[in-house]
């Protein structure tokens, strides 16, 4: 069996490494140049870190993890208004948690597969033609190819996904909110693993990469959802942030790589049924949880994972119902549980600042963590136990 995989993000390049140990031969298909990651932060989750542990690089990630510790909230003016500890978080994960640089993560990956797997970078699909016996594709470089099934992990704005299953904007849902980040040189050590600020329907932070720089994340309440260039992201943040005190003062003055950063609508993507002939959906070109959910990496891990032990096992068109069957409960409460936070992460007034000031140490304290997490949290899939 050939499989195309259309995406060399996380969801790609695991879903290559799972169906190599599996013996069933891979190819990645990347639009940006090798090395093109971003320098933003990704959390590693019990799923993920489950699928990690199976594909032997669980070391490997936490030997490249950013330093877990205290964490202050403050408001625009650098009032403290709480703080929390990411390894009381880490404790009722059971030690199963971990941040890491997408690029450092991306590298791990990338180093892993890229000696069984032909991975062609600044590729893009011209075109698909599913024949109910192959796909055959043309690429941006004039070749062409025919492959048994073609997987789409190329991203929230999938262009397999337009190209298959319909436009973006039949299975866009938008939350209501814009974000942005980029790693940047900080002048003075961050005091705290991460340092956040907020007011009113804005929220901006650094955390602490723990090398002399930092992963910013920024976002805000907007409700448009278009496209937006270089000098007019900047003009937004500056807008909206670009009198807030240090670090936020300091993370805008430096210059930002748009290359390498990130700028877009934070949309939830939702998609009646995950495949459609021979083409399939993985990741962010599947549900995109957003960030808010915190699950996004290790729900496309464990999608990976299991998509892989699938297709090992049954037919392409049973394992692709499996697939989703396995997964869409925990995608649609993650999916819920995403909705649900937006509200809380970019407070909508004052009064609301003051009681997430209250609440949250205390849901986010020892004797409430479990709980806490058990709420809001991804469940552990049982990986190993294939449907049928």
């Amino acid at each position: 069996m050939r499989v195309l995989i259309a995406g060399g993000g996380p969801a790609g390049l695991t879903l290559a490494a799972c169906l190599r140990d599996r013996g069933i031969e891979a190819t990645v298909m990347e639009k940006n140049e090798k090395g093109r990651t971003g320098g933003y932060s990704i959390g590693l989750h019990v799923n993920g870190w489950s699928v990690a542990e199976r594909l032997g690089l669980i070391e490997t990630f936490r030997a490249k993890a950013m330093p877990l510790g205290p964490a202050h909230q403050l408001d625009r003016t650098g009032r403290k208004l709480f703080s929390y500890d990411y390894r009381t978080l880490a404790k009722a994960a059971d030690g199963q948690m971990l941040a890491i640089l997408r690029s450092d993560f991306q590298h791990i990956l990338t180093q892993e597969i890229e000696r069984d797997v032909d991975i062609r970078y600044r590729t893009t699909l011209e075109s698909v033609t599913d024949d109910r016996n192959g796909v055959d594709v043309t690429f941006s470089d004039g070749r062409s190819d025919r492959f048994d099934l073609v997987i789409g992990a190329d991203g929230y704005r999938s262009h397999l996904r337009a190209m298959t299953f319909g436009p973006f904007e039949r299975f866009l849902r938008p939350l209501g909110y814009r974000a942005s980040a980029w790693r940047v040189q900080i002048e003075k050590p961050l005091e705290a693993s991460f340092v956040g600020m907020m007011d009113v329907d804005h929220q901006g932070g650094l955390y602490n990469v723990g090398d002399g720089t930092a992963a910013t994340l920024f976002c805000w309440r907007d409700k448009d959802t278009g496209r937006l260039g270089p000098k007019e992201r900047l003009n937004v943040l500056m807008e909206r942030f670009g009198d807030w005190p240090d670090p936020i003062h300091s993370a805008l003055r430096l210059p930002i790589d748009w290359d390498q950063a990130f700028f877009d609508t934070i949309s939830q993507i939702e998609v009646p049924h995950w495949s459609k002939g021979r083409v399939a959906l993985l990741g962010d070109a599947a549900w995109c949880l957003t960030f808010l959910a915190g699950q996004g990496t290790s729900t496309a891990m464990a999608g990976a994972y299991i998509l892989a032990s699938e297709l090992a096992r049954k037919p392409f068109g049973e394992a692709f119902s499996a697939y989703e069957n396995r997964l869409r409960p925990l995608v649609t409460r993650m999916q819920a549980v995403s909705r649900q936070i937006g509200g809380h992460y970019v407070p909508q007034s004052k009064r609301g600042m003051r009681i997430q000031s209250w609440v949250l140490p205390v849901l986010l304290s020892r004797p409430l963590i479990r709980l806490t997490s058990a709420r809001l949290g991804a469940p552990a899939l049982d990986l190993d136990t294939w449907s049928g």
